[in-house]
């Protein structure tokens, strides 16, 4: 059996429109129905009907598509254990991705090459919750580091925290009132201007993108990953934001002369979530990040 054709009935099922499965098979129609005959043949009965309301699986169609994927994953892993066995001394490469714009990295990547060599931390930064979950679930990711409480139907290899703090322009005149609404309101940080906002707002809401605010009236602005327009918005509009101290260590030292940091006792809790399945010649290069990044 060609598991090319396998491929073929798989992109055709889950399409069910033979346009776009060509397209996404780089194949011609002609190509792909040759090849879908090709595997009714083979298995003796017929996968798919085409009529009036468009191509439909057939009840055998619907049966063979589950064991179809079974199939090629299990090939997959055999393809890769094969590669794995042939080339004992390869280079591995572990996918990373992170909500954090920089997460200490460096630091931890060295640490882990030097304890099991060989091994690339390739990192995706600054991604939401809901993109670093799809590509998880894609195996687009190996490991992945998010806010604990975004992540509350998965189950996180490794639990750490991370202390909160707000960032202003140096020499802000929010400073100082800010310092007294923290040291008031404690778990939260109370509008500036009272008569227009009266509630407080939780530290904890800050998850895997970072608002960043007006000056008086805390509006939220927008919320983003990008460290540097973050920056800007504070040097240029006179805003703050409320970030993990981690963060800081991804703002260029030039910047930092323009902005003043405001230590809280708030802190948010992370967890590294790891795919579904990851192979086995990666599982110890997982483990080994997963407890470095917990513990820096």
């Amino acid at each position: 059996m060609d598991i090319r054709n396998l491929e073929a009935f798989i992109v055709l099922a889950e399409t069910l429109n033979y346009h776009k499965a060509s397209e996404r098979l780089y194949l011609s129609q002609p190509a792909l129905t040759k090849k879908i005959h090709g595997l009714e043949d083979i298995l003796g009965a017929s996968l798919f009907t085409r009529g009036p309301n468009g191509t439909r699986l057939t009840d055998f169609g619907h049966k063979t598509l589950e064991n179809a994927r079974k199939f090629l994953t299990h090939y997959e892993r055999f393809k890769s254990q094969v590669h794995f066995d042939s080339k004992e001394d390869m280079t591995r490469h572990l996918y990373i991705g992170s909500c954090f714009p920089i997460h200490n990295y460096s630091q931890i990547e060295k640490q882990v090459t030097e304890k099991k060599g060989n091994v690339v931390l390739a990192f995706v930064t600054g991604l939401s919750v809901e993109q670093q979950v799809s590509l998880l679930n894609a195996g687009m990711l190996h490991v992945a580091v998010m806010p604990l409480a975004s992540i509350a139907p998965l189950e996180p290899k490794k639990v750490f925290t991370e202390r909160l703090v707000y960032i202003f322009k140096k020499s802000s005149h929010l400073i100082s009132k800010f310092r007294t609404a923290l040291s008031k309101f404690g778990n939260g940080i109370s509008p500036i201007n009272q008569s227009e906002k009266k509630e407080v707002v939780e530290l904890t809401d800050y998850l895997n993108v970072f608002p960043v605010y007006t000056g008086e009236n805390m509006n939220l602005l927008l919320k983003t990953n990008d460290i540097m327009l973050i920056i800007e918005m504070i040097t240029k509009n006179s805003a703050y934001t409320c970030v993990p101290k981690r963060i800081i260590s991804a703002i260029p030292e030039y910047y930092l002369n323009f902005l003043e940091i405001v230590e809280t006792d708030k802190k948010i809790d992370l967890g590294i979530v790891w795919a579904k399945s990851i192979d086995d010649h990666l599982v110890d290069d997982a483990e080994n990040f997963s407890t470095l990044v917990a513990d820096v």
